[in-house]
């Protein structure tokens, strides 16, 4: 069962986590504030993608990806399925050199 936030305490701990001199030390601000380090680096990703608004219930976006992102993505599918033809396409060639 999750427990429920005030919007105001949200808010405070996804700005002290934003800090450029916390950064990497979500865990310390979690144990602060008596809650898990994901949930501190979920807000404020959320605080720094979509703002506060961004921290009320039943708000939460997924980041959008980038362009760049989406071609990866696009690249990696294209590779892995290379990949497995030339797998199919070596084993059907070791089979010719044995017979």
């Amino acid at each position: 069962m999750s427990k429920k936030y005030s919007m105001a305490i949200r808010v405070q701990v996804a700005k002290e986590a934003s800090q450029p001199e916390l950064q990497g030390l979500e865990h310390v601000i979690a144990e602060k504030y008596g809650i898990k380090p994901w949930t501190v680096r979920k807000w404020r990703d959320i605080y720094l993608d979509q703002g506060e608004d961004g921290l009320r219930k039943g708000h939460v976006n997924p980041p959008k990806k980038s362009k760049r992102e989406i071609e990866l993505e696009k690249e990696n599918a294209a590779l892995k399925e290379e990949v497995q033809i030339l797998k199919k396409a070596a084993a059907f060639l070791a089979d010719l050199r044995r017979e």
